[in-house]
């Protein structure tokens, strides 16, 4: 079996988990014949719900207009007391084919599943963005998610975005004008020398040393973002399909440390 349970993202969601019943439940419908559906049964001990129904088979048998509401209520069954079983339904090439047709956007949330560390990092950030009245993050935080793992580079490219919002918002809040202005590297820069991050007297003692150090690190982890967004995006001149490669998991490493320097500076900066 490919999945070993329904994927947090649609079974966590009340809309996503009703709009994948509700798409199964049509695409076996058209897909599930007599005899599939008798072998189907005997395989899962369902020979009661399915063979014994005094209207399953026999509205398959004609045609009648009660059958999806049939396979609806087997659908919601098995998703609470028999996920292996709905699993086998849902991954025959058949029915994958036919869902696809109604609606492909449940099947490629099911086949990308996201990432949970950017996930779990994304609901921390999301209760930081949260307190910010100037730009909203949510957008940024979501299509981050969306993003991993089918679209590394879409991902690197919300993460650079994301960095860039949280360092307007801070820099806008303390009463910086025509940040708009400002590049990524002097945005940077001057974000950091705001929240007294680059100072340039030496280090009081040894800890505030290191801490320097850490955060110069994360300033230089955050510029590398931006130079990798410009490297492997489309933009810039750059051909699509032209671009170097970038997998899925270098993405949410750098989407994963992104989300954690954009919470962290928000939290720097303070209310």
């Amino acid at each position: 079996m490919k999945k070993a349970g329904i994927p947090d993202r649609i079974a966590d969601d009340d809309d996503l988990l009703g709009r994948f019943k509700i798409t199964l439940s049509e695409a076996l419908a058209v897909s599930m014949d007599e005899s599939e559906w008798k072998k189907f049964a005997v395989r899962y001990g369902l020979q009661d719900r399915i063979l014994g129904h005094d209207r399953f088979l026999r509205s398959l048998q004609w045609s009648d207009p009660d059958h999806e509401g049939h396979i609806l209520d087997l659908v919601e069954l098995l998703s609470y007391s028999n996920v292996p079983a709905l699993l086998d339904l849902f991954e025959r090439p058949i029915v994958k084919r036919a869902l696809k047709k109604r609606d492909p956007e449940i099947l490629d949330i099911w086949e990308n599943e996201a990432d949970p560390v950017v996930t779990a990092l994304s609901h921390s950030l999301g209760e930081v963005a949260a307190v910010s009245s100037v730009i909203d993050l949510k957008t940024h935080i979501e299509r981050i998610e969306k993003a991993l793992p089918g679209d590394p580079y879409l991902a690197v490219g919300a993460t650079k975005d994301l960095l860039e919002a949280a360092m307007r918002t801070i820099l806008t809040k303390r009463g910086h004008v025509d940040i708009q202005k400002l590049h990524f590297p002097e945005l940077t820069s001057t974000c950091f020398n705001e929240l007294g991050l680059s100072p340039q007297t030496p280090p009081a003692t040894k800890g505030e040393g290191h801490i320097r150090k850490i955060s110069s690190n994360a300033k230089k982890m955050i510029e590398s973002a931006n130079e990798l967004r410009n490297l492997t995006g489309t933009g810039h001149g750059h051909v699509v399909g032209t671009e170097e490669e970038l997998s899925a998991e270098d993405a949410s490493l750098v989407a994963s440390n992104g989300l954690i320097l954009a919470a962290w500076l928000l939290k720097k900066a303070g209310p």
